[in-house]
Parts: C-alpha cells; sequence; structure tokens
C-alpha cells in the first residue's frame, strides 16, 4: 500500500523539487519511504534512487533537464525489502511501474511468467509480476489481475503511459492532461503541488455533492482534474495525451444458471469466499480485523479465524446511543470467534473533532458521515496492526439492504401500470408532503434507477443557477458511471450500487480515512471471482423477497449460531440527528450560518435558517442536509487555510437569485 505519484512533460523539463513535494504531500499513505526514478524520454532511460538519496536525485535530475518523474511513498506490508522499493523496472530499464495496493494472486502469475522465462530479482514482490505482466500480456495484464490497485505503467520504447484503476474502485487515482503533458496521483494535494490548476471550482461537481453527498468520476471539485472510474483503463500516447479516451475492462453480466442444486451453490459460494478471504491474508507485517458484529464484518472475521494460524485482533466503534450502537454484538462475535477485541465509544466531540479532521483528508467535499466513525476506527486499529480487514461490499455482493425489497415491491406495482397513468404521476408528485418525496421513495416512478441517487435538497432551497443545475445534474452524472448488466430488478439495483456507490462512495471514505493513518484496508468480499459467481446464481438463492445475504446466512449460522444472522441489520452510522440538536448545535449553526462562505454562495440564508429550526423542532430529521452543509463548509475552510484554493471566477460559480 502506498502513494504514487508521477509528472511526463515531454521534451520539457519537470520540476524535481515540486514533484519531491508533491510525494512528501501524501506522506501518510506511505511512511516507510520514498522511491523516485527520473529521467529522458528521448534517452529511454531513467535513474533510481530511494531515501535519503532521493534529494540528491531531484538535484541531477534537475541538471539533466528530466522531462519524467515517478514517485513512490511506501508502506510496506509485503516483501519488506529494500529490493522492493518502487518505482521498478525491467531488466533494461524501458519499463517502469509505479502502483498503489497489493495483487492478491501475484504468486501465481509470477510461476507463470517464470516458466515463460521471466527472471525476478526481489523474493515476492508484486510489483516486480506486474512489470513482467505488462512485458508478457500489454494491456491485457488487468484481465489476469486480483487485487485493489491504482496503477502506472511508464512504456519508454513506446512512448506510452497506461493508467489503471481496480475493478472496485478500491484504490483512487486521480490526473490532469494537457498539452504539456500529464501528471497523476493517488490525491488531489499531490497534483496541486506541480500542475498548473488555477483552484477553480468546477460548478457541475458541486451540482453532483449537492445531488450526492459526493463527486462521482470523472469530476472532481477543481476544473482541470479527472479521476478514472473504477474497472477504467487509460493507455496515453505520450506526445498526444488528450486525444485518450478511458475504456472499461471488466463488468458483470447477471444471467442465472440452473444446472446446479442449491446445496451445490452454496457450496462454491463458501469455497469462492474462503479463497478470498485467505488471500487477503497475505501480509509481513501484523494483520486485524474491523468487527461491527454485523452480518458481513462477522462473517469476513469467521473466515479469517478459521484460516489464521493464531487470534487475531479486532476492532470495533460503540456509540452511546443505543439505537447506533452494536458493540455488544460486537463483542460477542469477538468471544466466539475467538479474536483479541478492542474497542472504542465515540462521542459527540469526538465527532466533531474527527469532522474537522475529514475534511481535510478527503481534498473534495464528502458528506457520508460514517467517515467520521471509520476514521475513529482506523485511528485505533492503526495503534495495533498495519492492515485490517473490512466487510464492506456485502450488500451490494447478496442484495443485503433494506431497501431493496421494498423498492422491489413498489417497482413490480409500478410495471404493472399503464404508462399514461406513470406519465401522469409526475406534476403529482410536487404535491406529496416533502417528508415523503425526501426519502426518494416516491422516485421510483421516474423510470430508470437513477432515483437512488435523487438529490436530497428540494428546489427552494438552492439559489437560482444551482437550482436548475441540480434538477439536471443528476441525471447528466449517474447513467454515465453506470452500465446496464441485465439481470432482475434486484440484480439491477445491486449493479447500480457496485458501479456507483461502492467506488464513488463507500471506497472513498475507507481508503482516505484509514490511509490518512497509514492503515491498509482490505475487502474480501469485493472480489471479481466472488461477484461473478452471484452474478450466475439464482436470484432466490440469494434474496427470498424479505432478506438478502442468504448464503451468508447459513454459513455464519453453522460456524457461530443462528442469534448471529436473526438479529436486525444497523448501517454504521452516526446519532447526527439528536446531536444536532443537542451537543452539537453550536457549532453547526456557527459553520452553516458563516458569512461569506461558500455555503452562503450556494444557499439562501433564510431557507438553511429553515433546514435548521425545523430540525430543532422536531418536525423533521433535517441531519443528513445539515451535514452535507456542514462538511461543504468545513472543506472550504481547511482549503482556505493551505492557501491553493482561490475562488472560482464569479461567473463560474451559481449565482444568487
Amino acid at each position: 500500500m502506498c502513494g504514487i505519484f508521477g509528472q511526463i512533460t515531454p521534451g520539457r523539463p519537470v520540476d524535481p523539487s515540486a514533484c519531491l513535494a508533491a510525494l512528501n504531500s501524501i506522506r501518510h499513505r506511505g511512511p516507510d519511504g520514498l522511491g523516485i526514478a527520473a529521467g529522458r524520454l528521448a534517452r529511454q532511460a531513467a535513474e533510481f534512487a530511494r531515501e535519503p538519496a532521493g534529494q540528491a536525485l531531484a538535484a541531477r535530475a534537475a541538471r539533466a533537464q528530466a522531462d519524467f518523474f515517478l514517485g513512490h511513498r511506501r508502506l510496506a506490508v509485503v516483501d519488506l525489502a529494500e529490493e522492493a522499493y518502487q518505482p521498478m523496472a525491467n531488466e533494461d530499464g524501458t519499463v517502469w511501474v509505479v502502483f498503489n495496493g497489493e495483487i492478491y494472486n501475484h504468486q501465481g502469475l509470477r510461476e507463470t511468467l517464470a516458466a515463460r522465462g521471466h527472471r525476478f530479482k526481489t523474493d515476492h514482490s508484486d510489483t516486480e509480476t506486474l512489470v513482467h505482466g505488462y512485458e508478457q500480456w500489454g494491456e491485457q495484464l488487468l484481465d489476469r489481475l486480483r487485487g485493489m490497485f491504482a496503477l502506472a505503467v511508464l512504456d519508454l520504447r513506446r512512448r506510452r503511459l497506461l493508467l489503471a484503476r481496480d475493478r472496485f474502485g478500491e484504490k483512487p487515482l486521480y490526473y490532469r492532461r494537457h498539452a504539456g503533458g500529464i501528471a497523476f496521483a493517488s490525491e488531489i494535494k499531490a497534483l496541486r503541488a506541480v500542475s498548473a490548476i488555477n483552484g477553480e471550482v468546477d460548478p457541475a461537481a458541486l451540482v453532483d455533492y449537492v445531488s450526492h453527498g459526493f463527486i462521482p468520476a470523472p469530476r472532481t471539485i477543481l476544473a482541470g482534474v479527472s479521476k478514472l472510474r473504477a474497472a477504467e483503463a487509460i493507455m496515453l500516447r505520450l506526445d498526444d495525451p488528450e486525444q485518450a479516451q478511458p475504456r472499461r475492462y471488466w463488468g458483470l453480466t447477471y444471467l442465472a444458471e440452473s444446472d446446479r442444486g442449491e446445496s451445490r451453490w452454496q457450496e462454491e459460494f463458501e469455497e469462492e469466499l474462503g479463497r478470498a478471504v485467505r488471500m487477503r491474508l497475505m501480509s509481513d507485517v501484523p494483520l486485524g480485523l474491523f468487527l461491527s458484529g454485523g452480518l458481513d464484518s462477522t462473517t469476513v472475521a469467521a473466515e479469517a479465524a478459521r484460516a489464521a494460524a493464531k487470534p487475531l485482533r479486532s476492532f470495533s466503534i460503540g456509540f452511546a446511543d443505543p439505537r447506533y450502537d452494536e458493540s455488544a454484538w460486537a463483542d460477542q462475535a469477538a468471544a466466539r470467534l475467538p479474536t483479541e477485541h478492542h474497542r472504542r465509544i465515540v462521542s459527540p466531540s469526538d465527532l466533531l473533532d474527527g469532522a474537522e479532521a475529514v475534511a481535510g483528508i478527503f481534498d473534495e467535499p464528502f458528506a457520508d458521515s460514517s467517515a467520521v466513525p471509520t476514521y475513529l476506527l482506523a485511528q485505533l486499529a492503526r495503534e495495533h496492526v498495519t492492515v485490517a480487514l473490512s466487510g464492506d461490499g456485502g450488500d451490494e455482493l447478496l442484495a443485503g439492504y433494506a431497501r431493496y425489497a421494498f423498492l422491489e415491491r413498489i417497482g413490480r406495482r409500478v410495471d404493472r401500470l399503464p404508462d399514461w397513468i406513470v406519465r401522469a404521476a409526475g406534476p403529482l408528485l410536487r404535491l406529496w408532503p416533502e417528508q415523503v418525496k425526501g426519502r426518494g421513495l416516491v422516485e421510483l416512478i421516474r423510470p430508470g434507477l437513477e432515483a437512488r441517487y435523487r438529490r436530497v435538497f428540494s428546489d427552494d432551497v438552492l439559489r437560482g443557477q444551482m437550482r436548475r443545475e441540480a434538477r439536471c445534474g443528476w441525471q447528466n452524472t449517474i447513467p454515465q458511471a453506470w452500465r446496464y448488466e441485465g439481470g432482475s430488478a434486484i440484480d439491477r439495483m445491486c449493479s447500480m450500487d457496485r458501479q456507483v456507490y461502492i467506488p464513488e462512495d463507500l471506497m472513498v471514505k475507507v481508503d482516505r480515512t484509514t490511509m490518512y493513518v497509514s492503515l491498509e484496508a482490505r475487502a474480501p468480499l469485493l472480489d471479481h471471482k466472488l461477484f461473478e459467481l452471484t452474478a450466475r446464481m439464482p436470484l432466490r438463492l440469494r434474496f427470498d423477497g424479505r432478506v438478502g445475504k442468504l448464503p451468508f446466512r447459513g454459513n455464519l449460522a453453522r460456524l457461530l449460531g443462528s442469534e448471529f444472522v436473526e438479529r436486525p441489520k444497523r448501517g454504521f452510522s452516526v446519532p447526527l440527528g439528536r446531536w444536532f440538536r443537542h451537543e452539537l448545535r453550536g457549532p453547526l449553526r456557527d459553520a452553516v450560518l458563516r458569512r461569506g462562505g461558500i455555503v452562503a454562495a450556494l444557499f439562501p440564508d433564510r431557507a438553511v435558517r429553515r433546514l435548521l429550526d425545523g430540525h430543532q423542532r422536531g418536525s423533521r430529521d433535517q441531519s443528513p442536509r445539515l451535514w452535507k452543509l456542514l462538511m461543504l463548509d468545513a472543506w472550504e475552510r481547511k482549503f482556505q487555510q493551505a492557501a491553493v484554493l482561490r475562488p472560482a471566477a464569479p461567473s463560474r460559480l451559481p449565482r444568487a437569485a
């Protein structure tokens, strides 16, 4: 695990000092060391150095007018030897790889490559497997990888750069390309150190944030900076980097197979699940578990405990409010497995401190409030381990969200309605109570599953141009990110959540919060072989019309007992509603009513006060909207403190009505 950075400007010298500053801006992603490679494209060669020789190489690169620079901040997890440092090259130095992540099947690929004549200098570095894998298979290497990654391959002989991201977007990859070259990095803050980014906010990205609480790829909050989508790759010609377009190299097809019985399906699922967990136990440093006590994390923990040679450490977060607290279930699961369990109870002051930290962690506005307990959980785990396994992905894998059952029932009824009724219903929806519309339920009548990501701010809360943009902005973003993969209505909902929610919200949250404390998080349930298997499994074996995750339930009941599968589901959420009415009322009002800030530019003061007052009275829980405003304000203040973000030109910001 690590942070990566690169800048390539054919025929024009890079600034090695700025490149080093870019790398150091993401030191939290890799505190164990630094490696750089720099050279001239025309010479098809580069020089490599690692700490403490990096500064000397940067000076030599400046004198030599190097026009490419690759950098890597290392969090040593697998193969701790110095030979495993990145960037890493092939034997003649014409192919260079820098990557962030883990390739869990690299040992098998390594054996295949060795049988074909490739020679390896490291003991078991997955980076070296990527180097030789690219030599052997080119871009088709991506089809063979099983893991999480954001990678860059610089091919000096062909004058090309391959950028790619894993299938679920577990690892981030941002880039900026222009006529003079390209720069890429694990986080936006690194690009700001070297690129001619003027700090102008992209108003379309603001619309995305207001609509969804996150900014879906390829947009970012800054104009001119893009990010790869999950399962995307782009091959850039260095002499004309602006022409290439990203392509998707993987997707699912939901097509049920009926050639085997239920017991055989369950057996295959448990085999693949066990394999996915075992592969992610690969580590040369201490490894532990995120354990909430829920079905997903307990399933992963049970499989890991079965495979581990000794008891693992586990970690959980709890709340004083019993409506949000699952720590008792985590304690019970830890005792049954058993694990060495550690727990932390989160207070309102922890939340406020965490919110301030989280705003700076993400580089972009991000409104998933569970990022705060995730960050606090990562802090707790990092005191004991360097790697932690999570249960993320189980709901999308096996239709676990309660809304799937509800939406399917409503959707079936809507499908039976004549078209003229569906069309006529549109104007009537505006007459529905706001608390009903705000839940997004009636949006099911709108065609398409984009309604899952419908905006949460009503028109009267937004200012003029932002109001008009928000009405159609969600339609312009989500469909582009979602590819139809067939299957039932439930399959389509799982597909959309996998393609949009997992990479754009869930994995953004997990990657940034864990890497900020130099902790590697692994998600065994986000395994593409596991997803491919369940896409072929008949729906009735995954979802019975009331609940999903049927394979998990059978497996866990057998391992730990039925009491672990019959309890009600709770998400990893925060008691914001109560805290905003009491402990956090003052700080909230101060932030969202701040004069001269971005919230004031986008939202009329009277509308914000109406949200605050309505929430305080208890007439409606406005905490999701208020949290979104709070995080937007915190993000802006963080950027002002860093003195790197100038306000967007007035013509680009949404104007007041």
